[in-house]
């Protein structure tokens, strides 16, 4: 079973996005994945991920497996009921998923990675982290700070399980040096990879696989291998 975290270094870093395009990896590749909203609240990873069904089930309303929302590659989608004020239950849908999948990845945003609900998730030290970062001229200021915040709420041995993804929202030619990037966080992070900026990705609807050019869908794929492990790892390009 493998398990990945995906959170935001700051709002609108892309966490959903890349959430949604390294699970159709997992899906395309023939794993059995399942993709979770953990934000705080709950945000809109099945409005983004679901292309082919979308169901009421949710973590709070229960999710037997043939109710689930599900996208055009066979990725399983679970939502959030937003208008629920109580935190869900992950350590329920944890063991739920390692009974009924290959792969779970939960999208946790920016902010639910040190909330009393996903602890039985990050204490998991074989699962993965993705820390997604947007690609602007602060990228290294906040990398370095979501790193040093993971760190101090689980361990220093975190940063060895845990990817740096540079996300390119906007057309145009990059705003980040990432080999400067990569040189910085070589002691911080297993690695940093970049998703281009893609069309259909920037339009924030509902992200089809089949759709994404193909050097997205490269670097999706990249990134799927690499976190095929979590604990191992060094840093690459």
């Amino acid at each position: 079973m493998i398990v990945t975290l995906v959170l935001g270094a700051s709002g609108g870093a892309g966490a959903t996005a890349t959430t949604v395009g390294l699970a159709n990896a997992w899906a395309i590749s023939g794993s059995a994945a399942v993709a979770v909203d953990a934000t705080v609240g709950g945000g809109d990873l099945v409005d983004r991920a679901a292309d082919y069904r979308v169901t009421s089930s949710t973590i709070e309303s229960g999710f037997p497996d043939g109710d689930l929302s599900v996208s055009s590659s066979g990725l399983r989608v679970v939502g959030r009921a937003w208008l629920e004020a109580t935190e869900p239950d992950l350590q329920r849908i944890d063991w739920y998923l390692r009974h009924n999948s290959d792969v779970s990845l939960y999208d946790l945003g920016h902010r639910a990675f040190g909330r009393d609900s996903a602890r039985p998730l990050r204490t998991d030290q074989s699962a993965a982290i993705v820390l997604a970062v947007s690609a602007r001229p602060d990228a290294l200021s906040r990398a370095r700070t979501a790193l040093q915040t993971i760190s101090l709420t689980i361990g220093e041995r975190a940063v060895h399980r845990t990817t740096v993804v540079l996300t390119h929202q906007v057309p145009g030619a990059p705003v980040v040096d990432v080999a400067e990037l990569r040189k910085c966080l070589a002691r911080r992070a297993v690695s940093v990879h970049e998703i281009p900026y893609d069309p259909h990705l920037g339009a924030g609807l509902t992200i089809t696989a089949a759709e994404l050019a193909p050097g997205t869908a490269a670097a999706y794929e990249r990134l799927r291998e690499h976190t095929v492990d979590g604990e191992c790892g060094t840093m690459s390009a």
